[in-house]
């Protein structure tokens, strides 16, 4: 591993930029580009062909992260990817995401709770000796949701606040089929709604405490 890994960053919240390059660079990684958009990270990769690449989920429209990881594998194949996240696993995007690239590492930000948690991060996207000691709150694939894709979809779905219909007529289902769905999300999320809440509001506020608290993708 080289002495200082290059990083680049790819974030559509400045301020998230910002204070990623911050906290990089105090640890002596060179930083060598922050930007926002799947399309800008492709040519900064070109152009400073970077060791690792710190990426988020959800990059607003267009390529998500997980995309763009796999873009940035077949142009860099050596490169280290570490996909920081709200979402406690990728799944939950809904998109039929792809599987992560081998050895990419999945960090759900609220486990972040000191500036070398990332650090050892960035490290064991390149090394894998970097695995050993504390870091069990990174995960090589985080699928923690006991509940299958499809029931995810649903799930996003009702939090988008889509009526059943809409579900069973993008889902390509029945309404009952969707309002069995439903139940089962209840008892699956052990979710037990008291009298005064909808079940559907159950449902979008777990959703969204196993996003990071983001609006659901329409």
């Amino acid at each position: 591993m080289p002495d200082r890994l290059r990083v680049m960053l790819v974030d559509d919240d400045p301020f998230t930029r910002m204070t990623l390059v911050t906290t990089l660079n105090s640890m002596e990684f060179m930083v060598v580009g922050d930007v926002a958009t799947a399309k800008e990270a492709l040519l900064l990769a070109a152009e400073t062909q970077p060791h690792v690449a710190v990426l988020d989920l959800d990059l607003g429209e267009g390529p998500t992260g997980m995309d763009l990881a796999h873009r940035l594998r077949a142009m860099l194949p050596s490169i280290g990817i570490v996909m920081l996240s709200t979402y406690e696993e990728p799944r939950l995007m809904g998109f039929n995401q792809h599987p992560l690239p081998d050895d990419a590492i999945y960090l759900v930000k609220r486990t972040v709770v000191e500036p070398e948690v990332l650090g050892r991060a960035v490290r064991m996207s390149v090394d894998q000796s970097f695995r050993e000691g504390t870091m069990r709150v990174v995960a090589k694939d985080a699928r923690g949701v006991k509940i299958s894709d499809p029931q995810i979809d649903v799930m996003r779905l009702v939090a988008a606040g889509h009526s059943n219909a809409e579900i069973a007529r993008r889902r390509s289902l029945t309404v009952p089929a969707v309002e069995k769905a439903i139940a089962r999300l209840i008892r699956q999320l052990d979710l037990h709604a008291a009298p005064e809440t909808n079940q559907r509001v159950a449902i979008a506020q777990a959703y969204y405490r196993l996003t990071g608290g983001v609006s659901a993708r329409r």
